[in-house]
């Protein structure tokens, strides 16, 4: 994948070697409404590692899957973001993967440039559909307006359940 240029920011393949430290920082400061963040603070601790930990090695691990494309953002030489996407070319749907920006750096349109990115990305692949996952939560309410005003709608919705055994 060639590189893309925003206004501030630029747009290059995730590099796990060179990214993967800057990205844990980056899930750490802005998942606290997430799920694994949600049961911490229900229940304490689980599997003895902070939920920061559980989840970046799930969403770095979903990075360098085979089938997921994923990018990071960068303005002045730092990691400020990062995006992801799947093809499914026999359905002809594109997903939106895990993405999210620096909290120092949201606000400035990175993740709507993100966004667009990825969009473009799905008209070029020849995809009909985009979908996204997103949660309903009030932490996820900014996600929630990017993703309406690049013209997704709430299809249905998901309720994560959780019982202390």
């Amino acid at each position: 994948m060639t590189e893309s240029q925003t206004e501030e920011f630029t747009l290059r393949p995730f590099d796990p070697e060179r990214d993967a430290h800057r990205l844990r920082e980056i899930i750490g400061e802005i998942w606290s409404g997430g799920d694994d963040a949600l049961l911490e603070r229900e229940f304490g601790v689980i599997g003895g590692r902070p939920w920061a930990e559980w989840l970046s090695d799930a969403i770095l691990t979903y990075l360098q899957a085979e089938k997921t494309r994923s990018f990071v953002a960068e303005h002045g030489g730092e990691v400020v973001g990062f995006c992801s996407y799947v093809i499914d070319p026999a359905r002809k749907r594109g997903t939106v993967g895990y993405n999210g920006v620096a909290r120092n750096h949201q606000g400035r349109g990175l993740g709507s440039a993100m966004l667009d990115f990825v969009l473009s990305r799905f008209r070029a692949e020849g995809m009909d559909h985009a979908v996204v996952i997103v949660g309903d939560n009030e932490e996820h309410l900014p996600a929630r307006r990017n993703y309406e005003k690049h013209g997704f709608r709430r299809l249905t919705g998901y309720h994560y359940m959780v019982q202390k055994l």
